[in-house]
């Protein structure tokens, strides 16, 4: 009798450089706290957090009353302790690792503030910067004090995105199901139907180290990975089957 064994294969990566951007508009007296709850009139992306500007910031988008909000990773090539910086007019906030790092919500002139220090490893880093202007002109820089360097907009080539907010599977038949466990034991899953298998994987779970298990229709565990995989949202994996 032949004994089956099972290879996962990253054929598509869903990292991709720049930073996911969202555009609103907002109305009243006080600018929204919370933009995820608005509905964006834009998206696209940015290469980096380095603007001014003197009219609409993108097509569709009204010179005035809009905010936006930035979502990404910055990759640490080098850890210590950095120091992140905005140059805003008006608000600003920001976000890495879920820390809130920068709380400038306010109507203000452009003025720069700088975070405490903050230790960061080599690897990527959740990255959410919310901004806001009232009125025509505006300005946004989203800088670094890197260690031992010198004050500068985060480089374009440290900024990224996921493509996605689903990680794909394919390679296997309808109701099999494959599981992505993290090392504090949440699972995520998805069940394979017409060769595919989408599972959804939010921003704040992103990056997600996880250990894969696929699950045959009788759930029998056919295959456990040995490493924790890296899951980003738009990354596609194949699932190749080995008969010994």
């Amino acid at each position: 009798m032949s004994k089956e064994s099972y290879i996962v294969i990253k054929t598509r990566e869903g990292l991709a450089p720049g930073l996911k951007t969202l555009y609103y508009v907002w109305s009243g007296e006080n600018p929204p706290d919370d933009l995820s709850s608005l509905k964006p009139v834009r998206e696209d992306i940015s290469p980096w957090i380095n603007y001014v500007w003197w009219d609409s910031p993108k097509p569709g988008v009204p010179a005035e009353f809009y905010a936006i909000a930035w979502l990404g990773y910055i990759r640490i090539d080098r850890r210590g302790l950095y120091r992140i910086y905005v140059t805003t007019d008006d608000g600003s906030r920001v976000w890495i690792d879920g820390k809130l790092l920068i709380d400038a919500w306010k109507d203000q002139p452009p003025t720069t503030y700088i975070s405490e220090p903050i230790f960061l490893k080599e690897g990527f880093h959740r990255l959410k910067y919310y901004f806001y202007t009232r009125y025509a002109f505006s300005e946004a820089v989203l800088g670094w004090i890197p260690p031992n360097g010198e004050a500068g907009p985060i480089p374009k080539n440290n900024l990224y995105h996921a493509i996605s907010d689903k990680v794909f599977f394919i390679g296997l038949p309808d109701n099999y199901v494959v599981e992505a466990v993290t090392q504090d034991l949440r699972i995520k899953r998805c069940v394979f139907s017409n060769n595919i298998c989408m599972m959804k994987i939010g921003f704040e779970e992103t990056p997600l180290e996880a250990i894969i298990r696929i699950i045959d229709p009788d759930g029998i565990t056919v295959f456990k990975s040995k490493k924790t995989i890296t899951l980003w949202g738009g990354d596609e994996l194949e699932i190749r089957e080995i008969k010994e």
